[in-house]
């Protein structure tokens, strides 16, 4: 039976700023490889909060001509939309 891989508990305290903003300690950014302008992903978990780096969230980025093409085939026909707001009255 192969021990169980022990991961080394880091803490650090920071201060919650204006707008919620906390400031990742540089150790834990560096060695998570978390760069600036790189998305994280934050979940609540009872009373704590984990911040996942790229690498572990499931995260998936599109480039423009990706967008455009999931917009044009989210586009419902004039004929289907008009059927559609004839079920929906009160859309706009």
């Amino acid at each position: 039976m192969t021990p169980p891989t022990v991961v080394p508990i880091n803490e650090e305290w920071v201060k919650i700023l204006g707008k919620g903003m906390v400031t990742i300690p540089k150790k834990f950014r560096d060695d998570l490889g978390m760069r600036e302008g790189e998305v994280a992903r934050i979940r609540r978990i009872g009373n704590r909060l984990v911040v996942e780096s790229r690498d572990v969230a499931d995260y998936e980025t599109y480039n423009d001509r990706e967008l455009r093409a999931m917009i044009a085939a989210d586009k419902l026909s004039p004929k289907l939309a008009k059927k559609a707001r004839s079920f929906w009255s009160d859309l706009p």
